[in-house]
Protein backbone atom coordinates (compact mmCIF):
# COMPACT_ATOMS: atom_id res chain seq x y z
CA UNK A 1 0.00 0.00 0.00
CA UNK A 2 1.65 3.15 -1.14
CA UNK A 3 1.82 5.96 0.54
CA UNK A 4 -0.98 7.90 -0.89
CA UNK A 5 -3.12 5.04 -0.39
CA UNK A 6 -2.77 5.23 3.47
CA UNK A 7 -5.57 8.38 4.18
CA UNK A 8 -4.04 9.59 7.12
CA UNK A 9 -1.23 10.93 4.74
CA UNK A 10 -3.36 11.87 2.04
CA UNK A 11 -3.75 15.90 2.72
CA UNK A 12 -6.69 16.01 0.37
CA UNK A 13 -8.86 12.68 1.54
CA UNK A 14 -8.00 14.18 4.80
CA UNK A 15 -9.77 17.47 4.06
CA UNK A 16 -12.55 16.06 2.25
CA UNK A 17 -13.54 13.69 5.03
CA UNK A 18 -13.53 16.81 7.44
CA UNK A 19 -15.44 18.87 5.55
CA UNK A 20 -18.43 16.41 5.83
CA UNK A 21 -17.80 15.93 9.12
CA UNK A 22 -17.75 19.41 9.89
CA UNK A 23 -21.13 20.42 8.10
CA UNK A 24 -23.06 17.04 9.43
CA UNK A 25 -21.57 17.65 13.16
CA UNK A 26 -23.06 21.25 12.58
CA UNK A 27 -26.10 20.21 11.47
CA UNK A 28 -26.70 17.84 14.17
CA UNK A 29 -25.31 20.26 16.86
CA UNK A 30 -28.40 22.54 15.67
CA UNK A 31 -30.95 19.64 15.63
CA UNK A 32 -34.02 19.56 17.98
CA UNK A 33 -36.28 17.05 16.12
CA UNK A 34 -36.05 13.87 13.74
CA UNK A 35 -36.13 12.96 10.15
CA UNK A 36 -39.74 13.33 9.26
CA UNK A 37 -42.69 10.54 9.65
CA UNK A 38 -40.53 7.75 10.63
CA UNK A 39 -37.54 8.10 12.61
CA UNK A 40 -39.10 9.24 16.27
CA UNK A 41 -40.36 6.00 16.48
CA UNK A 42 -37.52 3.93 15.22
CA UNK A 43 -35.45 6.04 17.57
CA UNK A 44 -37.92 5.16 20.48
CA UNK A 45 -37.90 1.03 19.57
CA UNK A 46 -34.33 0.84 19.72
CA UNK A 47 -34.36 2.62 23.05
CA UNK A 48 -36.93 0.42 24.59
CA UNK A 49 -36.26 -2.79 22.44
CA UNK A 50 -35.80 -5.19 25.13
CA UNK A 51 -39.33 -3.93 26.79
CA UNK A 52 -41.24 -3.39 23.09
CA UNK A 53 -39.84 -7.02 22.29
CA UNK A 54 -43.01 -8.86 20.92
CA UNK A 55 -42.91 -5.79 18.80
CA UNK A 56 -40.39 -5.96 16.90
CA UNK A 57 -41.00 -9.13 15.12
CA UNK A 58 -43.02 -6.81 12.46
CA UNK A 59 -41.88 -6.11 9.29
CA UNK A 60 -41.71 -2.22 9.39
CA UNK A 61 -39.22 -2.52 12.19
CA UNK A 62 -35.91 -4.21 10.44
CA UNK A 63 -33.94 -5.91 12.77
CA UNK A 64 -30.65 -4.83 11.50
CA UNK A 65 -31.32 -1.08 12.39
CA UNK A 66 -33.22 -1.99 15.53
CA UNK A 67 -30.85 -3.77 16.99
CA UNK A 68 -27.39 -1.80 15.41
CA UNK A 69 -29.13 1.33 17.20
CA UNK A 70 -30.21 -0.33 20.52
CA UNK A 71 -27.00 0.38 22.40
CA UNK A 72 -26.29 4.06 21.14
CA UNK A 73 -30.13 5.11 21.78
CA UNK A 74 -29.22 4.21 25.33
CA UNK A 75 -27.49 7.49 25.62
CA UNK A 76 -29.77 9.64 24.07
CA UNK A 77 -30.78 10.92 20.19
CA UNK A 78 -27.93 13.32 20.25
CA UNK A 79 -25.15 10.33 21.17
CA UNK A 80 -27.07 8.40 18.70
CA UNK A 81 -26.45 10.92 15.80
CA UNK A 82 -22.88 11.41 15.98
CA UNK A 83 -23.35 7.47 15.92
CA UNK A 84 -24.80 7.65 12.88
CA UNK A 85 -22.13 9.94 11.59
CA UNK A 86 -19.54 7.43 12.64
CA UNK A 87 -20.74 5.12 10.48
CA UNK A 88 -20.98 7.21 7.68
CA UNK A 89 -17.74 8.56 7.60
CA UNK A 90 -16.91 4.78 7.88
CA UNK A 91 -18.99 4.58 4.71
CA UNK A 92 -17.40 7.07 3.15
CA UNK A 93 -13.68 5.43 3.38
CA UNK A 94 -14.93 2.09 2.50
CA UNK A 95 -16.08 3.38 -0.82
CA UNK A 96 -13.03 5.88 -0.78
CA UNK A 97 -10.99 2.12 -0.78
CA UNK A 98 -13.11 0.74 -3.45
CA UNK A 99 -12.65 3.80 -6.35
CA UNK A 100 -8.69 3.08 -5.26
CA UNK A 101 -9.24 -0.76 -6.26
CA UNK A 102 -10.85 -0.08 -9.25
CA UNK A 103 -7.65 2.14 -10.17
CA UNK A 104 -9.65 4.99 -10.47
CA UNK A 105 -7.95 8.43 -10.86
CA UNK A 106 -8.50 11.37 -8.68
CA UNK A 107 -10.18 8.09 -6.18
CA UNK A 108 -10.07 10.72 -3.50
CA UNK A 109 -12.79 12.95 -4.56
CA UNK A 110 -15.15 9.87 -4.20
CA UNK A 111 -15.63 10.88 -0.53
CA UNK A 112 -17.03 14.80 -1.44
CA UNK A 113 -19.25 13.17 -4.26
CA UNK A 114 -20.84 10.33 -2.27
CA UNK A 115 -20.64 12.13 1.18
CA UNK A 116 -22.63 15.55 0.26
CA UNK A 117 -25.46 13.41 -1.72
CA UNK A 118 -28.14 15.69 -0.55
CA UNK A 119 -30.57 12.90 0.22
CA UNK A 120 -28.14 10.72 1.78
CA UNK A 121 -26.05 13.57 3.87
CA UNK A 122 -29.35 14.29 4.91
CA UNK A 123 -30.35 10.56 6.21
CA UNK A 124 -26.48 9.82 7.09
CA UNK A 125 -27.09 10.98 11.17
CA UNK A 126 -30.91 9.80 11.58
CA UNK A 127 -31.82 6.71 13.11
CA UNK A 128 -32.91 5.09 10.07
CA UNK A 129 -32.24 1.67 7.74
CA UNK A 130 -31.08 3.33 4.51
CA UNK A 131 -26.96 4.54 5.50
CA UNK A 132 -26.47 0.97 7.64
CA UNK A 133 -27.82 -0.55 3.93
CA UNK A 134 -25.78 1.54 1.94
CA UNK A 135 -22.47 0.45 4.21
CA UNK A 136 -23.45 -2.89 4.05
CA UNK A 137 -23.60 -2.72 0.54
CA UNK A 138 -20.24 -1.00 -0.19
CA UNK A 139 -18.86 -3.70 2.39
CA UNK A 140 -20.12 -6.13 0.41
CA UNK A 141 -18.79 -4.82 -3.01
CA UNK A 142 -15.32 -4.13 -1.55
CA UNK A 143 -15.13 -7.51 -0.59
CA UNK A 144 -16.58 -9.16 -4.38
CA UNK A 145 -13.54 -6.20 -6.40
CA UNK A 146 -10.98 -7.67 -3.44
CA UNK A 147 -12.17 -11.76 -4.66
CA UNK A 148 -13.56 -12.61 -1.07
CA UNK A 149 -16.81 -13.34 -2.87
CA UNK A 150 -17.96 -16.05 0.11
CA UNK A 151 -17.79 -12.37 2.68
CA UNK A 152 -19.57 -10.89 -0.45
CA UNK A 153 -22.45 -12.68 -0.33
CA UNK A 154 -23.06 -12.92 3.05
CA UNK A 155 -22.45 -9.06 3.47
CA UNK A 156 -25.60 -8.53 0.14
CA UNK A 157 -27.62 -11.18 1.92
CA UNK A 158 -27.18 -9.27 5.22
CA UNK A 159 -28.52 -6.23 3.52
CA UNK A 160 -31.87 -7.86 4.06
CA UNK A 161 -32.12 -6.78 7.39
CA UNK A 162 -31.90 -3.41 6.64
CA UNK A 163 -33.48 -2.79 3.03
CA UNK A 164 -35.19 -5.80 2.09
CA UNK A 165 -35.91 -4.80 -1.46
CA UNK A 166 -31.75 -4.36 -2.18
CA UNK A 167 -31.81 -8.30 -1.37
CA UNK A 168 -31.86 -7.83 -5.25
CA UNK A 169 -28.37 -7.61 -4.88
CA UNK A 170 -27.45 -10.62 -3.04
CA UNK A 171 -29.58 -12.17 -6.06
CA UNK A 172 -27.01 -10.62 -8.79
CA UNK A 173 -24.41 -11.58 -6.89
CA UNK A 174 -25.77 -15.05 -6.69
CA UNK A 175 -26.00 -15.44 -10.20
CA UNK A 176 -22.78 -14.17 -10.50
CA UNK A 177 -21.07 -16.90 -8.30
CA UNK A 178 -23.27 -19.30 -9.73
CA UNK A 179 -21.54 -18.23 -13.42
CA UNK A 180 -18.32 -18.75 -11.40
CA UNK A 181 -19.36 -22.39 -10.51
CA UNK A 182 -18.69 -21.37 -6.35
CA UNK A 183 -21.31 -23.85 -5.11
CA UNK A 184 -20.30 -23.81 -1.51
CA UNK A 185 -20.46 -20.72 -1.31
CA UNK A 186 -24.15 -20.11 -2.82
CA UNK A 187 -25.94 -21.17 0.23
CA UNK A 188 -25.12 -17.80 2.00
CA UNK A 189 -27.42 -16.07 -0.35
CA UNK A 190 -30.18 -17.02 1.95
CA UNK A 191 -27.91 -16.16 5.56
CA UNK A 192 -30.09 -12.51 5.75
CA UNK A 193 -33.08 -14.44 5.10
CA UNK A 194 -32.79 -16.85 7.80
CA UNK A 195 -32.13 -14.33 10.12
CA UNK A 196 -34.88 -12.31 10.25
CA UNK A 197 -36.87 -15.62 10.46
CA UNK A 198 -35.60 -16.96 12.61
CA UNK A 199 -34.77 -14.10 15.24
CA UNK A 200 -38.54 -13.66 14.84
CA UNK A 201 -39.41 -17.10 15.39
CA UNK A 202 -37.45 -16.95 18.79
CA UNK A 203 -38.86 -13.64 19.83
CA UNK A 204 -42.74 -14.75 19.58
CA UNK A 205 -42.27 -18.95 19.59
CA UNK A 206 -43.67 -19.06 16.10
CA UNK A 207 -41.84 -20.00 12.75
CA UNK A 208 -44.66 -18.55 11.21
CA UNK A 209 -44.67 -15.18 11.99
CA UNK A 210 -41.87 -13.36 9.66
CA UNK A 211 -44.45 -15.14 7.12
CA UNK A 212 -47.69 -13.74 8.14
CA UNK A 213 -45.82 -10.12 8.10
CA UNK A 214 -44.55 -10.01 5.10
CA UNK A 215 -48.00 -11.12 3.67
CA UNK A 216 -49.60 -8.00 5.73
CA UNK A 217 -46.72 -5.71 4.18
CA UNK A 218 -47.52 -6.80 0.35
CA UNK A 219 -51.19 -5.67 1.03
CA UNK A 220 -50.52 -2.70 2.41
CA UNK A 221 -52.04 0.57 1.83
CA UNK A 222 -50.66 3.72 0.30
CA UNK A 223 -51.26 6.56 2.62
CA UNK A 224 -50.61 9.27 0.09
CA UNK A 225 -50.79 8.81 -3.53
CA UNK A 226 -48.40 6.11 -5.62
CA UNK A 227 -45.53 7.92 -8.23
CA UNK A 228 -45.32 8.00 -11.50
CA UNK A 229 -42.78 5.51 -13.15
CA UNK A 230 -40.47 8.22 -13.97
CA UNK A 231 -40.35 9.87 -10.30
CA UNK A 232 -37.05 8.58 -9.58
CA UNK A 233 -35.49 9.42 -12.94
CA UNK A 234 -36.53 12.88 -13.49
CA UNK A 235 -35.59 13.75 -9.08
CA UNK A 236 -31.97 11.75 -10.04
CA UNK A 237 -30.51 14.98 -9.27
CA UNK A 238 -32.24 16.04 -6.13
CA UNK A 239 -31.35 12.59 -4.51
CA UNK A 240 -27.96 12.17 -5.86
CA UNK A 241 -27.18 16.31 -6.51
CA UNK A 242 -26.70 18.02 -9.74
CA UNK A 243 -22.83 18.09 -10.49
CA UNK A 244 -23.20 13.58 -8.96
CA UNK A 245 -25.66 13.43 -11.81
CA UNK A 246 -24.00 14.85 -14.67
CA UNK A 247 -20.30 13.55 -13.40
CA UNK A 248 -22.28 10.14 -13.47
CA UNK A 249 -23.24 10.45 -16.89
CA UNK A 250 -20.11 11.58 -17.81
CA UNK A 251 -18.55 8.69 -16.21
CA UNK A 252 -21.21 6.16 -18.16
CA UNK A 253 -19.71 7.84 -21.14
CA UNK A 254 -16.67 7.18 -20.68
CA UNK A 255 -16.82 3.76 -19.53
CA UNK A 256 -18.96 2.84 -22.61
CA UNK A 257 -15.73 4.42 -24.86
CA UNK A 258 -12.92 2.41 -22.94
CA UNK A 259 -15.24 -0.93 -22.98
CA UNK A 260 -15.04 -0.76 -19.29
CA UNK A 261 -18.29 -2.30 -18.95
CA UNK A 262 -17.28 -5.50 -17.25
CA UNK A 263 -15.80 -3.41 -14.55
CA UNK A 264 -18.40 -1.41 -13.87
CA UNK A 265 -21.23 -3.89 -14.69
CA UNK A 266 -22.32 -4.60 -10.70
CA UNK A 267 -22.18 -1.41 -9.98
CA UNK A 268 -24.43 -0.05 -12.72
CA UNK A 269 -27.05 -3.00 -12.49
CA UNK A 270 -26.97 -2.33 -8.57
CA UNK A 271 -28.22 1.19 -9.55
CA UNK A 272 -30.43 0.31 -12.16
CA UNK A 273 -32.11 -2.51 -10.14
CA UNK A 274 -32.30 -0.24 -6.73
CA UNK A 275 -34.50 2.38 -9.03
CA UNK A 276 -36.57 -0.28 -10.88
CA UNK A 277 -37.45 -1.70 -7.88
CA UNK A 278 -38.55 0.90 -5.51
CA UNK A 279 -40.53 2.61 -8.85
CA UNK A 280 -42.30 -0.73 -9.02
CA UNK A 281 -43.08 -0.83 -5.11
CA UNK A 282 -44.30 2.85 -4.70
CA UNK A 283 -46.19 3.78 -8.28
CA UNK A 284 -49.52 4.25 -8.50
CA UNK A 285 -50.61 1.62 -11.28
CA UNK A 286 -49.58 -1.38 -8.84
CA UNK A 287 -50.44 -2.26 -5.42
CA UNK A 288 -47.50 -3.99 -4.43
CA UNK A 289 -46.54 -2.66 -0.92
CA UNK A 290 -47.09 0.55 0.87
CA UNK A 291 -44.36 2.71 -0.71
CA UNK A 292 -44.84 6.13 -1.15
CA UNK A 293 -41.68 6.59 -3.23
CA UNK A 294 -39.72 8.46 -0.81
CA UNK A 295 -36.28 9.63 -2.18
CA UNK A 296 -34.46 7.79 0.48
CA UNK A 297 -35.28 4.39 -0.70
CA UNK A 298 -32.93 4.84 -3.23
CA UNK A 299 -29.88 6.75 -1.24
CA UNK A 300 -28.98 3.26 -0.91
CA UNK A 301 -26.92 2.96 -4.08
CA UNK A 302 -25.17 6.56 -3.45
CA UNK A 303 -21.77 5.30 -3.65
CA UNK A 304 -21.93 3.04 -6.72
CA UNK A 305 -23.20 6.51 -7.95
CA UNK A 306 -20.16 8.40 -6.25
CA UNK A 307 -17.98 5.82 -7.58
CA UNK A 308 -19.04 6.32 -11.68
CA UNK A 309 -19.53 10.13 -10.72
CA UNK A 310 -15.73 10.07 -9.44
CA UNK A 311 -14.92 7.80 -12.61
CA UNK A 312 -16.75 10.51 -14.82
CA UNK A 313 -14.95 13.34 -13.03
CA UNK A 314 -10.91 11.67 -13.59
CA UNK A 315 -11.81 11.56 -16.93
CA UNK A 316 -12.43 15.10 -17.48
CA UNK A 317 -9.88 15.97 -15.13
CA UNK A 318 -6.97 14.35 -17.10
CA UNK A 319 -8.32 15.74 -20.33
CA UNK A 320 -7.92 19.35 -19.21
CA UNK A 321 -4.41 20.01 -19.93
CA UNK A 322 -3.57 23.81 -18.48
CA UNK A 323 -3.01 22.97 -14.34
CA UNK A 324 -4.44 26.29 -14.04
CA UNK A 325 -7.65 24.52 -15.31
CA UNK A 326 -7.97 21.63 -13.60
CA UNK A 327 -7.37 24.11 -10.15
CA UNK A 328 -10.60 25.95 -11.58
CA UNK A 329 -12.34 22.85 -12.63
CA UNK A 330 -11.72 21.22 -9.21
CA UNK A 331 -12.50 24.01 -7.43
CA UNK A 332 -16.26 24.55 -9.55
CA UNK A 333 -16.94 20.79 -8.59
CA UNK A 334 -16.10 21.07 -4.96
CA UNK A 335 -18.24 24.68 -4.32
CA UNK A 336 -21.05 23.17 -6.43
CA UNK A 337 -21.14 19.67 -4.33
CA UNK A 338 -20.74 21.97 -0.90
CA UNK A 339 -23.07 24.63 -2.25
CA UNK A 340 -25.81 22.28 -3.48
CA UNK A 341 -25.64 20.13 -0.10
CA UNK A 342 -26.11 23.08 2.19
CA UNK A 343 -28.80 24.84 0.12
CA UNK A 344 -31.07 21.37 0.39
CA UNK A 345 -30.51 19.87 3.67
CA UNK A 346 -31.07 21.66 7.12
CA UNK A 347 -30.54 20.63 10.45
CA UNK A 348 -33.68 19.23 12.19
CA UNK A 349 -36.17 21.15 13.69
CA UNK A 350 -39.69 20.17 15.33
CA UNK A 351 -42.39 20.90 13.53
CA UNK A 352 -45.35 23.42 14.46
CA UNK A 353 -47.67 20.18 15.05
CA UNK A 354 -44.49 18.40 16.54
CA UNK A 355 -44.32 21.80 19.32
CA UNK A 356 -48.11 21.53 19.71
CA UNK A 357 -48.05 17.99 21.08
CA UNK A 358 -44.88 18.63 22.54
CA UNK A 359 -46.45 21.32 24.75
CA UNK A 360 -49.91 19.58 25.32
CA UNK A 361 -47.82 16.65 26.27
CA UNK A 362 -45.38 18.25 29.06
CA UNK A 363 -48.67 20.11 30.45
CA UNK A 364 -50.66 16.88 30.70
CA UNK A 365 -47.86 15.04 32.83
CA UNK A 366 -47.48 18.14 35.10
CA UNK A 367 -51.09 17.98 35.87
CA UNK A 368 -51.78 14.35 35.98
CA UNK A 369 -48.36 12.86 36.83
CA UNK A 370 -50.10 9.30 37.83
CA UNK A 371 -52.44 8.73 34.68
CA UNK A 372 -51.83 7.01 31.56
CA UNK A 373 -51.74 8.38 28.67
CA UNK A 374 -53.31 7.11 25.39
CA UNK A 375 -51.46 8.38 21.85
CA UNK A 376 -50.43 7.59 18.36
CA UNK A 377 -48.46 9.82 18.48
CA UNK A 378 -44.37 8.53 18.79
CA UNK A 379 -43.36 12.79 19.95
CA UNK A 380 -45.50 12.32 23.02
CA UNK A 381 -43.73 8.68 23.82
CA UNK A 382 -40.71 10.89 23.03
CA UNK A 383 -41.20 13.39 25.57
CA UNK A 384 -42.26 11.43 28.23
CA UNK A 385 -39.19 8.63 27.57
CA UNK A 386 -41.33 6.09 27.41
CA UNK A 387 -41.73 2.68 24.93
CA UNK A 388 -44.31 3.57 22.37
CA UNK A 389 -44.93 0.13 22.14
CA UNK A 390 -47.27 0.62 25.75
CA UNK A 391 -46.63 0.60 29.41
CA UNK A 392 -47.92 1.99 32.71
CA UNK A 393 -47.35 5.44 31.20
CA UNK A 394 -48.18 5.65 27.81
CA UNK A 395 -50.26 2.97 25.78
CA UNK A 396 -51.37 2.77 21.94
CA UNK A 397 -54.74 4.79 21.63
CA UNK A 398 -57.71 2.36 20.66
CA UNK A 399 -61.21 1.10 21.87
CA UNK A 400 -60.07 -2.00 23.42
CA UNK A 401 -57.31 0.89 25.53
CA UNK A 402 -60.06 3.12 26.42
CA UNK A 403 -61.95 0.24 27.79
CA UNK A 404 -58.93 -0.66 30.07
CA UNK A 405 -58.31 2.06 31.40
CA UNK A 406 -61.63 3.80 33.23
CA UNK A 407 -59.65 6.96 34.02
CA UNK A 408 -56.51 7.60 31.61
CA UNK A 409 -55.43 10.71 29.71
CA UNK A 410 -56.12 10.89 25.77
CA UNK A 411 -54.15 12.91 23.32
CA UNK A 412 -55.94 13.43 19.94
CA UNK A 413 -54.27 14.47 17.08
CA UNK A 414 -55.72 14.53 13.24
CA UNK A 415 -52.16 12.82 12.01
CA UNK A 416 -51.98 9.74 14.04
CA UNK A 417 -54.93 9.37 16.28
CA UNK A 418 -56.66 7.21 13.42
CA UNK A 419 -53.57 5.96 12.03
CA UNK A 420 -54.02 4.62 7.90
CA UNK A 421 -52.82 1.41 8.68
CA UNK A 422 -54.59 0.59 11.48
CA UNK A 423 -57.79 2.10 11.94
CA UNK A 424 -58.88 2.81 15.51
CA UNK A 425 -62.85 3.28 14.89
CA UNK A 426 -62.34 6.55 16.83
CA UNK A 427 -62.96 9.87 15.89
CA UNK A 428 -63.36 13.66 17.31
CA UNK A 429 -67.04 13.29 17.24
CA UNK A 430 -67.17 9.97 18.93
CA UNK A 431 -64.79 11.46 21.55
CA UNK A 432 -66.79 14.50 22.35
CA UNK A 433 -69.86 13.15 22.65
CA UNK A 434 -68.53 10.41 25.24
CA UNK A 435 -70.37 11.79 28.70
CA UNK A 436 -67.15 10.17 30.58
CA UNK A 437 -64.69 12.22 28.30
CA UNK A 438 -63.52 16.07 29.72
CA UNK A 439 -61.99 18.28 27.71
CA UNK A 440 -59.11 19.57 29.62
CA UNK A 441 -56.80 21.24 27.12
CA UNK A 442 -57.73 22.70 23.25
CA UNK A 443 -55.54 24.05 20.57
CA UNK A 444 -56.05 24.77 16.61
CA UNK A 445 -53.24 24.67 14.16
CA UNK A 446 -54.57 26.03 11.02
CA UNK A 447 -57.27 23.53 10.22
CA UNK A 448 -56.44 20.61 12.51
CA UNK A 449 -57.68 20.05 16.05
CA UNK A 450 -55.68 19.22 19.16
CA UNK A 451 -57.76 17.55 21.93
CA UNK A 452 -56.57 16.20 25.26
CA UNK A 453 -59.32 14.76 27.18
CA UNK A 454 -59.94 13.37 30.96
CA UNK A 455 -61.16 10.05 30.68
CA UNK A 456 -63.53 9.15 34.07
CA UNK A 457 -65.44 6.15 33.49
CA UNK A 458 -65.56 5.21 37.00
CA UNK A 459 -68.32 4.31 39.47
CA UNK A 460 -69.77 7.42 41.44
CA UNK A 461 -68.93 6.17 44.52
CA UNK A 462 -64.68 5.68 43.30
CA UNK A 463 -64.64 8.70 41.63
CA UNK A 464 -65.55 10.75 45.08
Amino acid sequence: MGITRHWLRNPLLVFFVSVVAFIESVWILRSSGFYPVDECAHFLYSRFVLIALPETVQTWHRPGRLWLFALPAQLGHPFTMFFCLALFLCLLLVTYRIALLMNIRHAVWVVILTGLQPVLFDISYACLAETPAALVLALSYWCHVKGRHAWSLSLASAVFLFRFEMYAFAILLFILSLRRREWRILPLVLLGPLLWIGSSAIISGDIMTFFREWSKFSHLGKYVPGIPLLFYIENLHTVFGTAQVLLFAAGVFFIVRAKRLAGFGVLLCAIAIDIAVNTLAGADIFHWTGSIGEFRYIAVVAPFVGIVSVYGLSEVLDRVRAPWGEFALSLTVFGAVVFNCTLTTHPRRWENYERVVITMTGALRAEYPDLTLLSNNCVAAYVMDVPPSGGPHFEKLDEGMIEKYPRCLILWDPYSSNPRFFQTGLTTGKLLRDPTMVVVDRYAYWDAEYIAFLRDARPVNLQR
